[in-house]
């Protein structure tokens, strides 16, 4: 009994001894975690923060006014988008002392306003705080009401326009064109600290910058084979089963080509456009309208595949489609239809003197071959192209690189 009484006197005191230690243990790790939200509680660095494109809409073409209310600033045109990122601690941040001024600035160089430099068109500050996570910003998110974006607080601070003569003069044009005037535009949005409690304090902590060329296409002009008339078509008939469509059209850096070639009857066709919109000879897909074509390209070759063959003593018709996006949907334009003639191959020698025109130009050719030349009333035999005879297509090929501006006539021989 007295050795077994001894033994639990002992471990009872050990116990009691280690109860106490772990007490003092336990009250300690309470008071560091009681101390450790604020021991560890990171302060936020507004300098940290930094601004990225995510995207920039540069397929629009046309920029027209009735994509946006100008009297609540709201669009429904998906234009930009902005990521504005920082420190995790700055996101709900107990103090709500941390602001940022998001500076935005279009510079615009455009001549048809006078803009012949690179000029402020228009300014502005939005101020974001109470931050909840990485801001996103995105053109339609903001109008003249707009009080929070995702991630933030917004509250536009300062919007700064062009002076009275150069506000009337775009008012003027946009009103008349109903759209924003060709130009090129530069897009910069810049990261202020907007306290000075830091120290990046009043300074930029980061931009962005995008350049966007708007340049509306405003022509689009057939220049050959054809006419736009049945009968020049019949008297200056082509004889190239394959030929080179040339046309001309200004600027278009995001524009869609097609081009539509079909067999005009005129017993059973009261019309060129009638004609274009029966069975097409390209494309040979009747599921299609147009067969699409490489962009900025201003020259095509009648195809091999993807189309019917072109038939002599047959008349055809072609137009070139040109298509692009704009603030208000896509838009299409449409050249004039012109009217050629596969000539044939058996009558070639004599109307091959067409081939001159296009080649040396109608002076030269009137001053030769016209009623008062020397060589009026004479047929050609043939062209040498390099020692060899040259085809109808080799001769096509050269005539639409000259009116192509790729190749010239340096000196006309009469031998």
């Amino acid at each position: 009994m007295f050795l077994i009484y001894l033994f639990i006197t002992i471990s009872r005191h050990n116990f009691i001894t280690i109860m106490n230690i772990f007490l003092r243990y336990i009250s300690t790790v309470i008071a560091i975690i009681v101390l450790l939200p604020i021991s560890l509680k990171a302060e936020c660095n507004i300098c940290d923060f930094t601004i990225e494109e995510v995207r920039f809409n540069k397929s629009i073409v046309g920029y027209y006014m009735a994509g946006f209310d100008l009297s609540t600033g709201n669009s429904n045109v998906d234009l930009f988008e902005y990521l504005i990122s920082g420190p995790s601690e700055c996101y709900y941040s107990s103090s709500g002392n941390e602001k940022l001024e998001l500076r935005f600035k279009i510079e615009i160089f455009s001549p048809e306003l006078g803009y012949d430099t690179q000029e402020t068109f228009v300014e502005g500050t939005l101020l974001l705080s109470d931050f909840t996570g990485p801001v996103r910003i995105k053109n339609t998110d903001i109008n003249f009401s707009t009080t929070t974006v995702d991630g933030a607080s917004m509250e536009v601070s300062q919007i700064n326009t062009p002076d009275s003569d150069q506000l009337q003069n775009i008012t003027s044009y946009i009103m008349t064109s109903g759209k924003i005037p060709n130009g090129t535009y530069l897009f910069t949005f810049e990261l202020w600290s907007a306290s000075s409690e830091n120290t990046c304090g009043g300074n930029k902590i980061d931009f962005v910058k995008t350049d966007v060329e708007i340049y509306e296409p405003t022509f689009l002009d057939l220049q050959s084979p054809g006419f736009n008339s049945l009968a020049e078509a019949g008297q200056s008939p082509i004889f190239s089963n394959y030929p080179n469509f040339i046309w001309s059209t200004d600027m278009c850096s995001a524009c869609d080509y097609g081009i539509r070639v079909s067999e005009y009857n005129p017993l059973t066709h009261d019309s060129p456009y009638a004609a274009l919109n029966d069975i097409s000879s390209l494309p040979s897909d009747q599921n299609l309208d147009f067969y699409l074509i490489d962009s900025n390209v201003s020259v095509f070759n009648y195809p091999p595949s993807g189309s019917m063959d072109l038939l002599e003593e047959k008349f055809y018709v072609w137009q070139i489609k040109r298509s692009y996006e704009t603030t208000v949907g896509l838009k299409e334009d449409f050249s004039d239809i012109y009217i050629f003639k596969i000539g044939s191959s058996q009558n070639s020698g004599v109307s091959d003197l067409e081939f001159l025109i296009d080649l040396v130009g109608e002076e030269v050719y009137n001053q030769y071959f016209g009623p008062n030349g020397e060589l009026n009333g004479y047929s050609l035999s043939g062209i040498l192209l390099d020692g060899d005879n040259a085809t109808n297509q080799d001769l096509e090929s050269i005539i639409g690189k000259i009116k192509e501006g790729n190749a010239e006539i340096i000196e006309v021989i009469l031998d």
